[in-house]
């Protein structure tokens, strides 16, 4: 009988400190802390905050819903500050995440070289919807895909694009200029007859340079991009984090927060530029056009179409995103 207690004491020794190893380590794989970083000055998902002294500070429409996530799950975490030389290096902020110095990236897109190395946690949270961005009158000529073959297209290099997207680009003999200002005044001016771009990212350019009224998006956006956060592959005990993101993710109220910040950040950004008077090429063109109509009656300088004789009258983001 002695023999018989001291073996069930040593069963039930060995389960409880079995337990409590489990227990230590259901608590502490998670200990890892997280900190993130993402695609630099890239309007409205990320910009970089000046806070002095040769430091940025970052800033993402994620920070809040996923926040409230790593809070959830006690992960301690933070949003990494980069110096004034380092704010728009991406190809750094890249190295940092894939180096494990930043556990989490935000704003990478699946299948696509520029993101190799980083384990993309699916669902994607938002889709980044890209449009044929042209004048007014020009619209009408663009039905499908294809009606772009014969048209000159271009592209900004400030816009981060997927590598299906870019091998579309490619197919359709678009070329790049460096900046969304250039694009604009080539389509305007008629250097080119469309550019492709992000709603949301173009919709804030363009308020910046007074050209709400000049330039009108296409009806439906032409790709969906889906829009990733990811994982360093050097993070240890990568797999847990990742069943941890996957759950959260998937969950529509998360992506539902950060459409909100999208459209918040726009909107904001929109509505602070109001006013904010047109590059000088426009007021150009205006003349030129008033010495080409010289005594014209107005009507009839409207009934031409140009686009500069008109008055846009646009969707309000909120609509034309509406099921995006």
């Amino acid at each position: 009988m002695k023999k018989f207690w001291i073996a069930v004491f040593a069963v039930l020794f060995m389960s409880t400190s079995a337990g409590a190893v489990n227990m230590v380590e259901v608590k502490s794989y998670l200990n890892v802390p997280v900190n993130v970083i993402g695609i630099p000055d890239f309007p409205p998902f990320s910009y970089y905050e000046d806070i002095g002294h040769g430091s940025y500070k970052y800033h993402s429409v994620f920070y809040k819903p996923l926040e409230r996530i790593l809070k959830k799950y006690e992960i301690k975490h933070k949003f990494l500050g980069v110096r004034a030389d380092e704010v728009n290096n991406i190809k750094l902020m890249l190295v940092k995440a894939k180096s494990g110095e930043a556990e989490a990236f935000v704003g990478a897109y699946a299948d696509t070289k520029l993101f190799s190395g980083l384990e993309v946690i699916y669902p994607a949270v938002i889709s980044n919807p890209i449009h044929v961005i042209t004048l007014p009158e020009t619209q009408a000529k663009i039905k499908t895909l294809g009606d772009l073959r014969n048209l000159r297209g271009i592209a900004s290099k400030t816009e981060y694009f997927s590598d299906f997207v870019l091998r579309k680009f490619k197919e359709l003999n678009v070329s790049y200029v460096d900046s969304p200002y250039e694009a604009y005044k080539a389509v305007i001016t008629g250097q080119a007859d469309y550019m492709f771009g992000s709603m949301y990212y173009n919709r804030i350019m363009v308020s910046r340079y007074g050209l709400g009224d000049y330039l009108k998006y296409s009806k439906n956006p032409i790709w969906n991009i889906p829009f990733f956060i990811a994982l360093s592959k050097m993070m240890p005990v990568l797999s847990e984090y990742k069943k941890v993101f996957e759950k959260e993710f998937a969950d529509p109220e998360f992506a539902r927060e950060v459409k909100q910040a999208i459209l918040e950040s726009v909107n904001a950004e929109v509505d602070k530029n109001a006013g904010i008077v047109p590059p000088s090429f426009i007021q150009e063109m205006e003349r030129k056009i008033e010495d080409e109509t010289d005594d014209s009656d107005e009507d009839e300088r409207i009934s031409s179409g140009h686009i500069v004789e008109q008055q846009v009258h646009q969707k309000t983001i909120d609509e034309v995103l509406d099921g995006i």
